[in-house]
Parts: structure tokens; sequence; C-alpha cells
């Protein structure tokens, strides 16, 4: 099954204000609950699922530097083009693998994977993977929400489905699924009862957070 939200990027954002941006989404979905710490990670690498290179955690400097949303180097008419990186909770251990990508397109505008017409303000996709917990799959909500807004984009919800059929517009998302406000402070809890208020997902997440 897979668990990715995404956003399509009709403009650029910066790394810094995506994660501020998500962190505000936080506390507007989840009932004025103050949000976590965020950091983001680059340059992780990973052999056959066992991570063999922590990385490094960007500062804020190299955050308020670093765009998406840009044609990716590497991207042509026939092949992709992407950047990776690791968004995390520190507070809980939770986290998010985020794939920005740029697909390839025929000279006839055509999307090369798939066949479907590519709009311009619809070849870079923001494509957010979460651990399989509730904070990790909230987190990645409010992150490609953050990307969507701020680049003037649409957040795009096909693999779990919250909503059916739900909004592309962020902030109509936001209205539609925004708790009311939260009996307690705990944020690892909040996203748990976030995700109960859509019966599409039967449940799922099972694990609240990785420390729960």
């Amino acid at each position: 099954m897979s668990v990715d939200v995404a956003a399509a990027l009709a403009g650029t954002t910066t790394l810094a204000a995506l994660l501020a941006g998500a962190r505000g989404n936080l506390t507007d979905l989840l009932g004025q609950v103050p949000a976590p710490e965020l950091c983001l990670v680059t340059d992780r690498r990973y052999v056959r699922g066992e991570q063999v290179d922590p990385g490094r955690r960007l500062d804020p400097t190299e955050l308020a530097a670093t765009r998406i949303g840009d044609p990716i180097p590497g991207s042509s008419a026939t092949q992709a083009g992407s950047v990776h990186y690791e968004i995390e909770v520190p507070a809980t251990g939770d986290g998010v693998w985020l794939m920005v990508i740029e697909y390839p397109t025929w000279p006839d505008g055509d999307r090369a994977e798939d066949g479907d017409r590519a709009e311009d303000d619809d070849r870079i996709h923001a494509v957010f993977s979460p651990y399989r917990t509730c904070v990790g799959v909230v987190l990645a909500t409010a992150l490609a929400l953050a990307a969507a807004e701020l680049t003037g984009g649409r957040f795009v919800d096909e693999e779990i489905g919250m909503l059916r059929p739900g909004p592309t517009d962020p902030r109509r998302f936001v209205a539609a699924t925004r708790l009311g406000p939260a009996p307690d402070a705990d944020f690892a809890a909040c996203c748990e009862r976030y995700l109960r208020q859509f019966p599409t997902l039967g449940g799922w997440p099972r694990t609240r957070s990785m420390m729960h």
C-alpha cells in the first residue's frame, strides 16, 4: 500500500518556509496544539534498507537558501530529475521522506511516464512518504499542504484518500478537516485523534508514533 501525499508545485519556496508552514498547519489541524521542532536531513544513504550514512542536518542558513520548485538538474524530455531529503520530529522519532521530482515530458508536452498531459505548473511534485504512524502521516499531510500553499499549487491525496473526493486547495482541506480545541496538549495523541475522523482509513495507522 502506497501512503504518499504530494503537492504539485506551481512555483518555488525555501525549505525554511516549508518547515515553518508545516508547523503552522500542524497547529491549525490539531486544535491549536503547539507543533514540535522539525529538522531536515540531507545526504543520508541506505543500502538494502539499512542506513549506512546518517547524512547531515541542514542549519537555518542552508534551509533559507535552499529552494524547491525550480527545474531539477538531470531532468530531460525522457528522464526525471529528483532531489531527496528527510524531515524528522526529534521529540517522537517519526519522520517523512521527501522526494522532489520533475517529471519528464515529450516534446509535444505529454508526460513521458503515463501519457497524461503535463501542464507547466504540474511537472514538479513534492512527494512526502511518511513513517507508517499517526504522527508520520499527519506530518506528511501538513508538509504537502504547506508546499502547495507556498507555491500556489495543488494538494494531492490520491493514495491515502482521507477525503474522497477531497479538495486540492490546501486552505479548503485544512478548513474541512481541522479539529476543535484539543482536550490535552499531547501532540502524538492529537495526531491519532485527527486521523480517526476519517472512516476511509479504517483505523490506520495502528501505531500512534515511533515512541508509543
